[in-house]
């Protein structure tokens, strides 16, 4: 069992300086995202207070500043969205995938995938430190 312990060993200690290179990572992205906001916010408050939607830039690093507007959307009640939904047949204004933990817990109960649905198992080692 020696080389298993030695795979072990060796997979603990990588785990760990995985985590102390995440953490540093994470701290001085952190750092980087803040700044990057900062300037995102003045940028977007030059344009507004001078009316542009768009500016070029020339400088060390020329380009273009513009805005962009995305749209976000979520449930404020569920319950009459999805209601909604199945009287217009409006399926496709939902993201295809299945809640993993709520159909672990479906099959548990139920002992069957419902129609349409299939299980792909995947198998990953894990490690518990003792």
């Amino acid at each position: 069992m020696a080389q298993a312990e030695e795979v072990v060993d060796r997979m603990l200690d990588i785990r760990e300086r995985r985590r102390l290179i995440k953490k540093e990572f994470e701290a001085k992205d952190k750092a980087l995202r803040e700044m990057y906001t900062k300037g995102e916010n003045w940028l977007l408050k030059h344009m507004q207070e001078t009316g542009h939607t768009s500016f070029k830039v020339a400088g060390k690093n020329p380009g273009t500043v513009f805005t962009k507007t995305n749209h976000r959307y979520s449930f404020g009640d569920w319950g009459s969205f999805a209601t909604w939904m199945i009287e217009h047949g409006e399926i496709d204004l939902l993201q295809h995938r299945v809640a993993a933990t709520n159909m672990d817990t479906f099959l548990k109960e139920s002992g069957e995938l419902p129609p349409g649905i299939k299980q792909d198992p995947v198998v990953s080692v894990n490690i518990r430190k003792a």
